[in-house]
């Protein structure tokens, strides 16, 4: 019965922190990406926004003239984490097919044309699936640059 107690006592006290920290209403939304960051903060009637470059952070409260810059800006921070994971993603997968291929070639001392096909669709399909994830990113990393811009100018 005692040990029982104390099991649930320690899960009790170990979760609490958790709850509190997660329950908090200040922050909605923050996201990150090619040194490019937001957070979202919710006043009393009011969104605060704080976005930045590296090391450098401005406060921006939101009206009707930067709100769809300032969204605009969240969906570009976003889609330049996707498109980087993407990336990271095809780039891992080219590395595990090349690798496996590798091995397979150095045990068996030549491919047949059905695998060797098989491999070359593999790779071929994430040197694609690469290129098309860096073009995206290219193409995000050019609109968080331009709304940055334009939210921290004006």
């Amino acid at each position: 019965m005692n040990k029982r107690l104390l099991v649930l006592f320690m899960l009790t006290f170990t979760l609490l922190p958790v709850h509190i920290y997660a329950a908090s209403p200040l922050v909605i939304g923050e996201g990150e990406a090619g040194g490019y960051q937001y957070t979202i903060i919710k006043g009393e009637n009011e969104f605060t926004w704080k976005i930045g470059y590296q090391d450098h952070e401005v406060t921006i409260d939101e009206n009707e003239e930067n709100q769809a810059h300032l969204d605009r800006f969240r969906t570009a921070v976003n889609d330049l984490g996707s498109h980087t994971f993407g990336l990271i993603l095809a780039i891992s997968y080219l590395i595990i097919v090349g690798t496996t291929s590798l091995v397979f070639y150095k045990k068996t001392k030549h491919i047949p044309l059905v695998s060797g096909m098989i491999i070359a669709c593999l790779a071929l399909g994430a040197v694609y699936y690469a290129i098309a994830s860096f073009i995206g990113m290219q193409a995000a990393l050019e609109d968080v640059g331009y709304y940055y811009v334009s939210l921290t100018d004006s």
